[in-house]
């Protein structure tokens, strides 16, 4: 055992660098230290901090050891990782999935999460988590008793998810809209409506031209014009006379 999983193992409270440098090495594949990556996992999850490669070494760890495979350590992985769209993160952590964890409810209902918000059904996505509150306020993570290899779940908060998913929402409108309407937009934020509406415009540079209307940007100030210049040498184009008049 190296002498950062000698430390880790005393003090059990891993910090992003030791983490980091455990990732960095071999240790990453050692099934020993699946417990120590779910606990710095549950940290960032609840400190509101993230780290792809954290969460795929212990999707990795369970796709090389079945028997200690979780399913609610891995639902919460992958709602973490949605939080990070516009990226791909969640389609890197379903790649070390089976296809039949796929098809388990609690893996199947994040997928469709994951399909309405790419496909932008921002309304329905809401209404969903309306639906079906308990897939995100009903997150556990595995943990060991320390007694004979046994293990227990304990609860986590996965902080700022809602906040994540209408940052994702605001990246959109700003790269589709030049203004938008303010009921429109309220529904796609799940809601948001009144001070807190105000406070999110106002974060994302926006501002109100009306009482139902928002300026969110000038979409021909993104517009970049390119030059394409093609190189089209003579020998080529004879070749290509000479097929012709042979024709």
């Amino acid at each position: 055992v190296c002498c950062v999983c000698e430390v880790l193992q005393l003090t059990q409270m891993p910090s992003r660098e030791e983490i980091a440098e455990l990732l960095r090495s071999i240790e990453r594949y050692n099934p020993n230290n699946i417990d120590l990556f779910i606990q710095y996992v549950k940290e960032t999850v609840e400190r509101g901090s993230y780290d792809i490669e954290a969460y795929l070494a212990v999707l990795k760890l369970f796709q090389f050891n079945p028997t200690k495979f979780d399913l609610e350590t891995t639902k919460t992985i992958l709602l973490k990782s949605l939080t990070a769209l516009p990226n791909n993160d969640f389609t890197l952590c379903l790649y070390l999935l089976t296809a039949q964890q796929h098809a388990d409810e609690q893996i199947a209902c994040l997928i469709y999460m994951s399909q309405l918000l790419e496909t932008c059904m921002f309304q329905k996505f809401w209404a969903y988590l309306e639906e079906n509150p308990a897939i995100v306020s009903d997150c556990k993570v595995r943990r060991e008793t320390g007694k004979d290899g046994q293990t227990e779940h304990v609860p986590v908060k996965i902080t700022g998810f809602t906040e994540s998913i209408r940052d994702f929402v605001a990246h959109v409108v700003s790269i589709t809209y030049q203004t938008v309407d303010k009921k429109l937009l309220v529904s796609m934020l799940g809601g948001l409506d009144g001070d807190e509406l105000k406070v999110f415009v106002e974060r994302q540079s926006w501002r109100f031209v009306s009482d139902d209307r928002i300026f969110v940007t000038n979409q021909e100030d993104h517009v970049k014009s390119k030059n394409i210049v093609e190189n089209i040498q003579l020998k080529s184009l004879t070749r290509l006379m000479a097929a012709s008049y042979a024709k």
